[in-house]
């Protein structure tokens, strides 16, 4: 029997994931779920992808969407503000289809696999951690008749009132052996998904993310999916990506969404030498670290077609940045933001507020050290511990921590630490909002750079209504 697999996303709303701030927010797809529908369908199952998140459904339209496939198996992936909404969809899916085997993914089970399980009955089983081999697997144990294949490496099952977890399953050594990302399955794309405002300036677009794992210990951050190792698509084959998305797809965007792109400056660099040696017209951004930039690498990032560069600065105060493990001092932050705009690229700094240990005089200090620099956008996040950080465990020894998983997607504030108040922490991530971009020189260059792609003007006015509304609430 060939399987029939349903990939979704959690029918969360564009208002659910960014509140105020929807105007400005993304509808991206998952990247990871077009891998694994890839991987699924090159071990002989007939797959269909239902983009809930980024496509706005509400619950009834998913259910209705992935019912419509009469699916065997459905595996569904969630971070932890849309876990609930995950469950509710599963749940929905027993109650007309009992028969199908429900499987949940991704960061938020992979950290907490029991509680997760216990909490909700409806998901029948668990894949932890990497999941293109694990759910390979899983189909053909389905396709022998196995209503909830048991004993399979990565993963987490029921056995009567019992969870049990199997073995753990080893990354994927070569990350070239994968399939290219399935991106037919995705109905309407390119054309119906959009980023952020800021982060494109042509159409249409798309996000790839090239590497998986990351070196770095910072505090507040989860690796338990791809671990503290750093793995990547050889350039070569992130070169066929590119190629398949202009190619096929008529892409002239590219969004690269790796935390850890700019880690190899070597790999970095042939990516780039391969992007001109084709001749590629396509224009691309991506996220940087600080430490791991120089004026020569981002001249040819430029080059090669990069126009937009965003690092995580998180704090203006070195003691808290010592504190969350970041490994960076304020004057590397500088140097490479400041290298990144002599290079001709837009930037753009993430903060965090309400770290532990954070003091009015902290929060002053990030103010200022946001408006110093040659940035052109920001954005700043409420702390959240997040399952599977080092934070999340240890959070309630500094502040208080309200464990409500739908509302820590970074911009409800969960945490407070000690010697604040919710509304005093609000109040500051607003003042350093209003800091930043109520200065003539951002607005100028905000204005310039809207005049110079007209059709960005949709949405850069929703980024601008939804700047509007999230300051006037403090």
């Amino acid at each position: 029997m060939t399987p029939r697999l349903v990939l979704a996303s959690s029918p969360v709303s564009v208002e659910e994931r960014y509140g105020v701030f929807a105007g400005a927010g993304s509808t991206e797809p998952s990247f990871g779920l077009l891998c694994l529908a890839a991987s699924a369908r090159r071990s002989g199952a007939d797959v269909a992808v239902v983009e809930a998140s980024a496509r706005n459904l509400d619950l009834p339209s998913a259910l209705r969407d992935v019912l419509a496939f009469s699916p065997d198996v459905v595996g569904l992936t969630a971070t932890t503000s849309e876990i609930v909404r995950a469950a509710e969809l599963a749940a929905r899916i027993k109650q007309a289809r009992p028969d199908i085997l429900t499987i949940v993914g991704g960061c938020h089970v992979t950290a907490i696999p029991e509680e997760t399980l216990e909490a909700f009955p409806a998901f029948d089983m668990a894949v932890i951690g990497e999941g293109e081999e694990t759910l390979g697997e899983i189909l053909r144990e389905r396709a022998g008749g196995e209503r909830v294949p048991g004993g399979i490496a990565g993963t987490v099952t029921r056995d009567g009132g019992t969870l049990r977890r199997h073995a753990s399953r080893a990354l994927i050594a070569s990350l070239d052996d994968l399939p290219l990302p399935a991106w037919d399955l995705l109905e309407g794309f390119p054309g119906l998904f959009r980023p952020s405002p800021g982060r494109i300036k042509r159409w249409p677009c798309a996000s790839i993310v090239l590497t998986r794992g990351c070196p770095n210990r910072c505090v507040f951050c989860d690796r338990s999916v791809f671990g503290n190792r750093c793995r990547a698509y050889s350039p070569a084959y992130a070169l066929n990506v590119v190629k398949d998305l202009v190619g096929r797809y008529g892409v002239r965007e590219l969004l690269i969404e790796d935390d850890t792109f700019v880690i190899s400056k070597d790999r970095v660099r042939e990516f780039c030498e391969r992007l001109m040696a084709e001749k590629i017209a396509l224009s691309w951004s991506c996220l940087g670290r600080a430490d791991r930039v120089d004026p020569d690498l981002l001249a040819l990032m430029r080059k090669a077609g990069c126009w937009h560069i965003s690092y995580g600065i998180e704090s203006g105060d070195p003691d808290i940045l010592k504190t969350m493990h970041k490994h960076l001092d304020l004057d590397q932050i500088r140097q490479a933001v400041r290298w990144s705009r002599d290079s001709g690229m837009r930037t753009k700094g993430f903060f965090i507020v309400g770290f532990p240990g954070e003091t009015v005089a902290s929060l002053e200090r990030t103010k200022a050290f946001a408006c110093s620099l040659p940035l052109d956008d920001i954005s700043v996040m409420q702390m959240t511990p997040f399952p599977g950080s080092e934070l999340f465990g240890i959070a309630d020894q500094y502040g208080t921590f309200t464990r409500d998983w739908r509302r820590m997607n970074v911009l409800n504030t969960v945490f407070v630490p000690h010697g604040f108040t919710r509304e005093a922490l609000e109040q500051a991530r607003g003042d350093i909002l209003k800091a930043f971009y109520l200065r003539p020189g951002v607005m100028w260059r905000q204005g310039l750079h809207t005049l110079r792609h007209p059709s960005l003007i949709p949405g850069v006015l929703g980024g601008f209504r939804a700047f509007r509304n999230a300051v006037r609430r403090v």
